[in-house]
């Protein structure tokens, strides 16, 4: 048998005499070193673990058909009344619209620029064959810069503001959420109407 080092806790545990115990944890105890691969289905292992993952909703092993249907048709509700509350969120927020506005002039002008190099490469233009080659790289140039300078401009200023709506929407609870959004209705019927007497 090898010798144990003098050095050691448990050595010097059973010299001063105050043997406390030292016991390895169990195997079964031991967490994985790394996650379970995509096709592994990892399921909780006690009964009161599953039911509470059955009540978020995470898990529709073990239900009927008729109940993850219903399961699923509250989830699609919850979702589209968040995405209702959120927009309507959006709808008060002042900067919002501004925003969606230089967007949407930035992509109408990548759009007009692309539709002007399509209209020369078609020979609508009668111009010189030698204005034509600057007119279309210049064209396409400007298509691809008002295009790109969209996407990033999304997703730089308006996501932030979505994701903020959609976050105060998730936040409230649902009879607010429903007051939301019968208000709102209440006010588009009342515009409607405002309109229909003009």
């Amino acid at each position: 048998m090898s010798t144990r080092n003098p050095m050691n806790k448990r050595s010097q545990a059973q010299q001063s005499g105050d043997m406390t115990g030292f016991t390895r944890k169990s195997a079964g105890s031991a967490k994985p070193a790394r996650a379970a691969a995509s096709s592994v289905r990892v399921v909780p292992a006690s009964a009161k673990e599953k039911r509470k993952q059955a009540e978020r909703g995470e898990s529709l092993a073990g239900l009927s058909r008729e109940e993850k249907r219903a399961r699923r048709r509250e989830q699609r509700l919850q979702e589209d009344r968040i995405y209702a509350v959120s927009n309507e969120l959006l709808k008060g927020e002042p900067d919002y619209k501004s925003r969606r506005r230089v967007f949407w002039v930035l992509l109408a002008v990548g759009l007009v620029a692309t539709l002007a190099v399509w209209l020369v490469l078609l020979g609508i233009d009668t111009g010189a064959a030698d204005i034509a080659r600057p007119v279309q790289i210049v064209g396409l140039v400007i298509a691809y810069v008002c295009i790109i300078a969209a996407f990033i401009y999304d997703i730089v200023r308006i996501r932030p503001l979505r994701n903020d709506a959609r976050r105060r929407a998730e936040g409230m609870s649902e009879a607010k959420q429903i007051a939301l959004i019968e208000e709102a209705t209440a006010a588009d019927r009342a515009k409607r109407e405002a309109k229909k007497k003009k």
